[in-house]
């Protein structure tokens, strides 16, 4: 451990560590600040050299000049203005001039405003007649498809209906049961190589010895149409 001092800062090692502090600056040699300035110093007036005549005469002589220059600029200023409000030119007269032309300005703003906000009403009125148009268009379409879709039903209904008549029921069981084996209906059929159907004929209604066991399409009623 070891200590380095400077002037204003110390550094300080320990274990490996480096610390750095600031300490307070010694003041000045002298009277201390709390002591008021001496007399000498605070009454001390410092006094400009004199200058030659001949160069305050010059100086004066350009003061004079120039103060003489800026009377003259004034008046003429002020004949002019005068002139300009004789003839109607003046700081009076342009205010005037300008209120009338902001009032002026101001009419043809309020006039373009009712212009615009006409034409804002007026394009508003057509936007909502487009608006009722297509809302009504589109509500006669939405009635014509549900018009179409109710006589669809209906049909379906009356359809329905029409073939509830042959429906089986508990009251015509018996009957539909012996018109079923009196008319047998096979709904087998072949396709061709054309791509057409080939049915089967009529069945009848009872077989007559014992069937024919089929092997292959040593049978099949279709083989002889492909020729």
């Amino acid at each position: 451990m070891y200590f380095t001092y400077k002037p204003c800062t110390r550094t300080v090692l320990f274990n490996g560590s480096t610390f750095r502090y600031f300490r307070r600056k010694p003041p000045k040699p002298g009277k201390p600040p709390i002591e008021p300035p001496a007399k000498r110093v605070l009454y001390h007036v410092t006094h400009a050299p004199w200058m030659k005549p001949e160069d305050v005469k010059e100086l004066l002589w350009r003061r004079h000049v120039y103060n003489n220059a800026i009377e003259s600029i004034k008046k003429v200023f002020k004949q002019e203005l005068d002139r300009r409000q004789a003839l109607g030119l003046g700081i009076a007269a342009m205010k005037e001039q300008e209120e009338q032309e902001f009032e002026r300005l101001l009419e043809e703003n309020n006039q373009r405003n009712a212009e615009l906000a006409r034409d804002r009403e007026r394009r508003h009125e057509e936007e909502i007649v487009n608006i009722e148009r297509t809302i009504l268009e589109e509500i006669d379409a939405e009635l014509a498809k549900r018009k179409e879709v109710a006589m669809e039903c209906s049909k379906k209904v009356e359809d329905m209906i029409e073939r509830s008549k042959n429906f089986v029921t508990y009251e015509n069981l018996d009957e539909k049961i012996k018109e079923a084996l009196e008319n047998p209906v096979v709904y087998d059929f072949a396709i061709d190589l054309n791509g057409n159907r080939q049915y089967l004929a009529k069945p009848v209604k009872y077989l007559e010895g014992v069937p024919t066991r089929q092997k292959g399409r040593m049978y099949d009623k279709t083989v002889a149409l492909q020729g």
